[in-house]
């Protein structure tokens, strides 16, 4: 909650500031839309969670928007006789650019920059028995003490994508928007045992467990995908 709060305020302060940004807009009532901001407040919901966006039509094939999404949720997974108690959550910040073929137009290509999308945490435990198997080894749980996980994406990447939606105030105030696109970028996997410190061969097997995980993940999961629908309010 106090995250989305923080969220709150803060697509809150960027709107104050983006709104009176008018003089960007081209002169004259027929290419700004008679005189209309060409701004929008959008709710969105989608791969990235639940978000707010402030968006801004610059000229009649340019606009820009910034936005932040939240969301947060648990799960129960087993995997090589191991349960893990996994926890995804997706909480990231974005500065687009959106390029409108057609003069104040809706369909749109997308490029820009996105903070970390998704972030995995896990603790694991065995699941039928008093032992974990690690990289094909066995091993008690007294000598593994807690094993822990993470799979987390770089702080930022470039994102490209297309989509449908304009701020552009022309004819309804409401608007329903799409987008679909990609952050570029792999995640980064990690695997820890508290009792690794103490047992080499553990350690040994644990980054050897850590590699081949990672290996997959660069294998079958180069972009985090961005499916996103949206409404907003144009003024």
């Amino acid at each position: 909650m106090r995250t989305l709060r923080r969220l709150a305020a803060g697509s809150a302060v960027l709107l104050t500031l983006f709104v009176p940004a008018l003089g960007f807009a081209q002169g004259g009532p027929s290419q700004s839309g008679g005189g209309h901001a060409d701004a929008m407040v959008a709710l969105r919901f989608g791969t990235l969670g639940f978000g707010l966006e402030v968006n801004k039509l610059l000229i009649g094939h340019v606009g820009v928007r910034v936005g932040g999404n939240y969301f947060k949720f648990s799960t129960t997974k087993d995997q090589s006789n191991i349960t893990y108690n996994a926890s995804l959550k997706l909480q990231a910040f974005s500065a687009l650019i959106d390029l409108y073929p057609g003069n104040r137009g809706g369909f749109h290509f997308t490029g820009g920059l996105m903070t970390d999308p998704a972030k995995v945490t896990a603790t694991g435990k065995p699941a039928a028995s008093d032992s974990f198997d690690i990289n094909g080894t066995r091993y008690p749980s007294s000598a593994v003490g807690t094993l822990t996980g993470e799979a987390k994406f770089p702080g930022v990447l470039p994102y490209v994508g297309i989509g449908f939606g304009t701020p552009a105030r022309d004819g309804s105030a409401l608007k329903f928007l799409f987008d679909l696109g990609a952050a570029i970028g792999k995640a980064t996997i990690s695997l820890n045992a508290t009792g690794a410190g103490s047992n080499p061969a553990l350690a040994s097997d644990l980054k050897a467990q850590q590699t081949k995980t990672q290996n997959d993940v660069q294998k079958y999961a180069k972009v985090y995908p961005v499916i996103s629908f949206g409404i907003g309010y144009a003024f």
